[in-house]
């Protein structure tokens, strides 16, 4: 029972309020037990760069809904071609008497904003390969500052005005399913 509370990420006060007669110490044992990771690979974890940027103020929720569209269009162009089944349910659903966007639709409108978005960065001199280094793989900013012989914080002020413009420029108010 302690232990699917763990997993399910119930926090120590209230597996104690439940079982009276557990210590803390004893729950920390069970719950490093569950983490098998070991102390070296603890270290190598790393934060989110976009939710700490979030938690900062300097991006809002729309912005890391750019993020996830930006980087299922990366993911979308640059994956292999695959052989596909043809679904007829876009034919039937309807949702209050209006179709509903198709999966290849939804596919190709998201590509398409991207490349616009791609476009508008090159004009407006913001650098897209930072940005899609920091969404697409897992690196902190630090690293994509490095990587790209960047001065301390250079990144970061690429991956905010991007984000921004991309919300700027399609309004992104929801997630990719």
């Amino acid at each position: 029972m302690i232990i699917t509370m763990l997993d399910n990420g119930a926090n120590n006060g209230r597996i104690s309020l439940k079982f009276p007669g557990i210590r803390k110490e004893q729950i920390d044992k069970i719950r490093g037990e569950i983490n098998k990771g070991t102390e070296q690979t603890k270290k190598k974890l790393k934060r989110d760069p976009l939710l700490a940027i979030y938690r900062s103020g300097d991006i809002g929720i729309h912005e890391l809904y750019a993020a996830e569209h930006i980087r299922y269009a990366f993911s979308l162009i640059t994956s292999d071609v695959t052989m596909r089944v043809m679904d007829f349910s876009v034919y039937i659903d309807k949702i209050g008497e209006r179709p509903t966007e198709s999966e290849s639709a939804l596919k190709t409108r998201i590509q398409n904003q991207y490349g616009e978005w791609f476009d508008e960065c090159s004009k407006k001199r913001i650098k897209v390969g930072p940005i899609i280094h920091v969404l697409t793989e897992p690196v902190t900013l630090r690293d994509t500052d490095a990587y790209y012989c960047f001065r301390r914080g250079r990144a970061r002020g690429y991956l905010v005005a991007g984000l921004r413009l991309y919300v700027d420029m399609f309004k992104p108010r929801k997630g990719i399913k």
